[in-house]
């Protein structure tokens, strides 16, 4: 640690916390429990079960649903193997589905499970069923399986459309287990909300009602999402009762090197430094980047400090998605037997796989969620021993507030994990396979959908053709089974085909409104840690053609929002200000892009795009100042008022993924002067920042903003306030114009009227 605070690497500590070992809380064994199964646990080495595993083996075995929201090895796989193997074993008829959204977790779950219930000697039957999955178990999973362990796209298109081959399973389910429930938010949850109600129908259709036990990391609604995705009540498991080693908790802020952008030294490698000193000290260490490509330049920078320090590179291994299976089993089996110093990761390795007894953990930046923080961090200290977790922050704006704002990474996450399985184009995506699963009654609700609705939208559905209605049943009409033709990962469209035209192979699939930014023609495309040139991309027929090439800059695309606020739903006041929520339609034409040099980001010139402007209509949420202004405010020019919310709309589109729990990508924002003109001063329109959800019909994204304007301006506001820069940086309100408006000073004083913080009047 005292290396760390000087010398090579010159940053600061920006955090460092010991938080203490705490004892195990346990409880007796319930009376009711199978004794093949307690004394295989007995054997496994649980003499004394956790409190909290009783209590969630209780509220099963009662019939309720459970989210269990424990800290990182706390002991949860437990909480939901136990009452279904103890009903495996009292009922020869019943079967449990379980549902990981990785391969690699299903896979590591499968020898748990296996392991058990051997011990036990239950038939569990646990078998994989997934796209790696052969044939001929695929039969054997249809005929024998009694615990089936799967992901939510196998059973949205491979189960769920063809259960009646699995009749004996469905018959006799008994437990559904969702494992790692807060990944499923966003597009991507309000996909499986449906995808679960979908399955409910077909148990339904089959004669059983499964009990559900969720485990999620620790979100700040735990509770609401299960009943959001899931349906039904839940009863919350919260207050962990396993053991903890002392932890140490660590943020390293790099050294600033160019104060006017903000730019610190690159935490790739200064994590690889940091690594380097672990490793050399003979602490296991898993280091944890963002991105394919970081995981590749940081193996090698490590690897090369290792072998000049005299020490064996060969000991450090790199994982991350692109790695055959075999490839990533032999790591997995290394690291869990000790025989590894150092794996760089991707967050593949986030998720509860069993990775062995490793006392570090350096992420090379911010997951992106605090969610994840923890969850990487936990992935050190899992046998009770001391750990240390780094985290070495980036210049990005999340990460520098995340830096000076400590209380978030330590104290109870604000995150909120949200869906909205009721967006209309998934939900008509999902009526339709449900349609074609079990055909529907008009007297029949779809999930939380009343009857009324579900029957509206099967209608609407009947008139343009998908479905036939006759009496009173609804029967789909197509001639292919519709769940092959949608993905659980995006809203409208279908996915664009990357075509790498040296081979004419498939390279990736993309979804259509990420295709527009990312896969314009000349743009620069990033795969697998190389750079294809993108020759010809045909939006129409879903088609991008690109070319291997070594270029020395990336592309990011000019787009140009036009929106209008279609019907307003809220309002509330702030202090000189308000915030609206409602219905908006935004039009967004990509003019262009910018050809920015690697490692320093040199602006290298522009090129032209020519792509018809697409419609968007969303969800928005908008902030705006109040017709009479503070003096200050009102002695700006407009174009200086312009640029203070601009560099405040860009501080809010940070701290809001952060409250929000989304990737910043899924929301947007945009400046611009509504039609009103303010109070005494002629010729001086309004401007307001309107945050709004980027997919079609939103997902509870700026509904959810709306609520919380109020402490995401307080956000804003501290990561404004707090940056090193004088006028504004990229770390703060984004690239600003030399010598133009200070605009830092600007953005402050229009977040400071709108909370009412003081300030001249």
């Amino acid at each position: 640690m005292k290396a760390w605070r000087g010398g090579e690497l010159r940053g600061e500590i920006a955090v460092d916390v010991t938080f203490p070992a705490r004892e195990a809380v346990t409880a007796p064994y319930p009376g009711w429990l199978s004794p093949k199964v307690s004394d295989a646990l007995s054997v496994e080495g649980v003499k004394s079960p956790y409190r909290h595993q009783v209590e969630a083996w209780n509220l099963l075995e009662d019939g309720s649903n459970i989210v269990v929201a424990t800290p990182t090895a706390s002991g949860k796989t437990l909480c939901y193997n136990v009452p279904v193997l103890h009903t495996l074993a009292v009922d020869p008829a019943a079967t449990a589905l379980y549902l990981f959204p990785t391969k690699a977790l299903a896979r590591d779950q499968e020898a748990v499970i296996r392991d058990l219930s051997r011990a036990a000697d239950v038939n569990s039957a646990a078998l994989v069923y997934d796209g790696d999955t052969p044939v001929d178990e695929r039969r054997t999973a249809r005929k024998n399986s009694r615990i089936l362990i799967t992901n939510p796209d196998m059973l949205h298109i491979g189960i769920l459309p063809h259960h009646a081959s699995w009749a004996r399973f469905f018959a006799g389910l008994r437990y559904v287990v969702v494992d790692e429930l807060h990944q499923y938010r966003g597009v991507f949850g309000s996909h499986v909300a449906n995808v679960i109600r979908r399955l409910m129908r077909v148990a339904g259709f089959h004669g059983s009602t499964p009990v559900f036990a969720t485990c999620s990391a620790t979100i700040g609604n735990p509770t609401e999402l299960a009943r959001n995705v899931i349906g039904g009540e839940f009863q919350l498991i919260s207050d962990s009762g396993a053991p903890t080693g002392q932890r140490q908790s660590v943020v390293y802020n790099p050294e600033v090197v160019d104060p006017i952008l903000g730019t610190r030294r690159s935490a790739l490698k200064v994590a690889a430094r940091i690594a380097g000193d672990l490793v050399e000290n003979r602490v296991a260490t898993l280091v944890f980047c963002q991105t394919r490509l970081g995981v590749e330049m940081t193996l090698r920078y490590l690897r090369d400090r290792i072998k000049k320090r005299g020490g064996d590179p060969e000991r450090v291994r790199g994982y991350r998605g692109g790695y055959l299976p075999t490839l990533r089993r032999e790591i997995e089996n290394a690291l869990r037997h000790g025989e590894l110093d150092a794996v760089v990761a991707t967050n593949a390795l986030e998720l509860g796989i069993d990775v062995g007894e490793l006392d570090a953990v350096v992420l090379a930046g911010y997951p992106g969620t605090i969610a994840a923080t923890h969850q990487r961090s936990g992935r050190a200290g899992r046998r009770q021993s001391p750990s240390i977790a780094v985290m070495v922050a980036r210049s990005n704006p999340l990460d520098q507030f995340l830096a000076r704002e400590p209380a978030y990474l330590l104290e109870s996450s604000p995150e909120l994990a949200l869906v909205q399985p009721d967006n209309v184009e998934i939900l008509l995506d999902h009526l339709r396979c449900a349609a074609f699963e079990v055909p529907f009654t008009a007297s029949e609700s779809f999930g939380a959908i009343s009857v009324e609705d579900t029957e509206a939208a099967l209608d609407y559905l009947a008139k343009e053709g998908s479905l036939s209605r006759s009496m009173d049943r609804y029967f789909y009409m197509g001639n292919t089974y519709p769940a092959a033709e949608i993905g659980l990962r995006s809203v409208g469209g279908e996915a664009v085909v990357v075509m790498d035209m040296d081979n004419d192979e498939p390279l990736a699939r993309v979804d259509p409104v990420a295709a527009r930014l990312e896969l314009h023609e000349h743009a620069i495309y990033q795969h697998e840690g190389r750079t294809y040139h993108v020759e010809r991309f045909d939006h129409e027929a879903g088609r991008a053609y690109v070319r291997p090439v070594e270029p020395v800059y990336y592309t990011t695309p000019v787009v140009h929002h036009t929106l209008e606020v279609v019907d307003v739903a809220k309002r509330k006041a702030l202090a000189t200000g308000e915030v609206g929520s409602g219905d908006v339609r935004v039009i967004d034409d990509i003019t262009g892009f910018k050809k920015l040099k690697f490692n320093t980001h040199e602006n290298l010139g522009f090129g032209d795009v020519r792509l018809p402007p697409v419609l968007l209509e969303t969800d928005g949420t908008w902030l705006t100042l109040g017709n009479s202004l503070p003096r200050p405010i009102r002695d700006l020019a407009q174009g200086d008022l312009m640029a203070g919310f601009e560099g405040l709309a860009h501080a809010v589109h940070q701290v809001a993924s952060l409250r929000l729990m989304c990737d910043p990508r899924d929301i947007s924002t945009v400046v611009q002067a509504s039609n009103e003109a303010v109070e005494d001063v002629s010729d001086f329109l309004q401007p307001a920042i309107y945050i709004y959800d980027v997919h079609s019909g939103g997902v509870g994204l700026s509904a959810r903003a709306f609520e919380e304007a109020r402490p995401m301006l307080e956000d804003a506001l501290r990561l404004v306030t707090g940056c090193v820069c004088d006028t504004g940086c990229p770390s703060c309100c984004g690239p600003t114009i030399d010598n133009g408006p200070p605009v830092k000073q600007i953005a402050r004083m229009i977040a400071v009227a709108l909370l009412g913080h003081g300030g001249d009047s």
